[in-house]
This record gives structure tokens, C-alpha cells and sequence, in this order.
């Protein structure tokens, strides 16, 4: 007597890894973010200024930019529109979100910030809550957490 074996059905696809820049100059805030990305699956590229942010940008594709706005070297500010003159040259078809992250109270200025090419403001230091919704909102087919 043979026994019936069951449908094997695979699995869905998993999606790829999400792809994150993380640029602030502080060690400690890297490590902070970055601890909670790494217990999601995630590891961030890191860039310590906005000039070294600028350069990985321009060489590889992200899912999303967390980028600090108070940085020597290279604010956030400049080197966000840097990474937006990048993408027009390059005539780059997919929109890269760039959230600001900052100790500062930037919700007055969204409108200044949006216009420079930041999509959100997510406040330093950020809850692990709050950076879960920053990631569900901006990288959706992305971020999944099991």
C-alpha cells in the first residue's frame, strides 16, 4: 500500500534584503540604529559625514537614506540635495526617500526640508517603534517583519 504524500506547495519568494544607507557623524548613534536594524535582518551601509554619503549614493541603490542633518564635513541638507542633482543627471527612474534625522525640531520646517528633496523627519533618538513605521511607510515591499 502506498501512502498519498501531500502537495508540496513552496514558499513565497522572499523579498530581497532591504538596502539602507545610515549616515550620522556620532559612533554611538550608528550603533544604536544599527542594533535595531540588525535584530530585523537589516545592515545598513554607514557613512560617518555627508560627503562620504554622497559618494556611496552616487554608486549603489538604497531603499531609503536615514540621514543625519547636523554633520561636519557635509551637512544633511547639502548633502541631500547633492544626492538629488545625482539622481535628475542619471535620469534615476525609482524616487530614493531620504528621512532626516536629527535632534532638532524640525517639524516647522517640513515644507523647507521637502523642497530640498526629504521626504520625512524622524527624531533623534528614535524609538524602535518609531523607526519600525519610518521603514513600513517608506519601504513596504521591503520591510517584513516575521
Amino acid at each position: 500500500m502506498k501512502l498519498a504524500m501531500p502537495p508540496i506547495h513552496p514558499a513565497p519568494p522572499a523579498p530581497d534584503p532591504l538596502r539602507m544607507l545610515l549616515v550620522d557623524d556620532c559612533r554611538i548613534n550608528r550603533m544604536l540604529v544599527t542594533s535595531m536594524l540588525m535584530r530585523w535582518g537589516i545592515v545598513p551601509t554607514i557613512a560617518c559625514n555627508g560627503e562620504q554619503a554622497v559618494f556611496i549614493a552616487k554608486r549603489r541603490d538604497f531603499d531609503i537614506v536615514l540621514m543625519d542633518m547636523q554633520m561636519p564635513v557635509m551637512d544633511g541638507v547639502v548633502a541631500t540635495a547633492k544626492i538629488r542633482c545625482s539622481e535628475r543627471q542619471r535620469a534615476q527612474l525609482r524616487h530614493m526617500p531620504i528621512v532626516a534625522y536629527s535632534s532638532l525640531d524640525l517639524a516647522a520646517e517640513q515644507e523647507n526640508l521637502a523642497r530640498i528633496g526629504l521626504d520625512a523627519v524622524l527624531a533623534k533618538p528614535c524609538s524602535p517603534q518609531a523607526l519600525q513605521d519610518c521603514l513600513a511607510q517608506w519601504c513596504p515591499a521591503k520591510f517584513v517583519l516575521n
